[in-house]
């Protein structure tokens, strides 16, 4: 069983969280794995992210990556920074780069 993160998989969270920050729905899209395009769209992307923007004001910044090895695919757990809440950022990535999920958590009140 392969134990090691991907290669460069806190620096390709990194351009996806940007990408997100940024609106720039076709750039995340485009690096989905089947499964993702399947069921995420573009346009529900960009819904659930201005509802986030719309929750919690807009994004401030994020952390660096946390990045562990799960199975078939690398997990990335990132630290997001809104106006008045934070989330987590947790992106599964193939090893082929392509992005198999997609989950933006809020932090709980400690």
């Amino acid at each position: 069983m392969n134990t090691t993160p991907m290669d460069g998989a806190a620096e390709l969270a990194g351009s996806v969280i940007q990408d997100l920050a940024n609106c720039r729905w076709g750039l995340v899209a485009e690096r989905f794995d089947a499964v993702m395009r399947e069921t995420l769209s573009e346009d529900a992307l960009a819904a659930a992210w201005v509802q986030i923007v719309g929750t919690s004001g807009a994004f401030e910044g994020q952390g660096d990556p946390v990045v562990t090895r799960a199975g078939d695919v690398t997990v990335t757990n990132t630290l997001l920074s809104m106006e008045a809440a934070d989330y987590t950022a947790r992106i599964a990535f193939r090893d082929d780069r392509t992005i198999a999920g997609l989950h933006i958590l809020q932090e709980q009140a400690k």
